[in-house]
């Protein structure tokens, strides 16, 4: 039976909240950068990309517990995901801007609301599973 307490929070807690690190890393540097005068897709994928791994650090090391030296082939799993949750997330962000109308803020949130979906999804089932299911 699965204890739920606060030196063991179950891993999808902890995914959230390395999710929300990850957003804030994002968030901070896409503004920075939107600020400063780079379109919204050069700002996406270097903010995106600065999420990303503080996302494989946390989730490798603190949501997924692994302990042993980082496997090439999760690593390029985890790369591979987070291209296609890129690419999908810059997709969902352009047409929130453009056929959607939305302001900034909002197409940025939704396109990142849609690209954690898709990206727990894959991480917990195809980066970080060891033939465990997910508690």
């Amino acid at each position: 039976m699965l204890r739920l307490t606060l030196s063991n929070p179950p891993k999808f807690i902890k995914f959230g909240v390395t999710g929300v690190m990850n957003t804030a890393v994002d968030f901070i540097i896409f503004f920075i950068l939107s600020s400063l005068g780079a379109t919204y897709y050069i700002a996406q994928i270097m903010s995106y990309s600065a999420g990303v791994m503080n996302s494989y650090f946390f989730n490798r090391t603190w949501t997924f517990e692994q302990k042993d030296r980082i496997n090439k082939k999760e690593f390029i799993r985890f790369v591979t995901v987070n291209l296609i949750t890129l690419l999908l997330s810059t997709l969902v962000l352009k047409l929130s801007l453009q056929q959607g109308n939305l302001p900034l803020l909002f197409g940025k949130v939704i396109a990142t609301l849609f690209g954690m979906g898709i990206n727990y999804g894959m991480v917990s089932a195809w980066v970080f599973a060891k033939g465990e299911e997910l508690k």
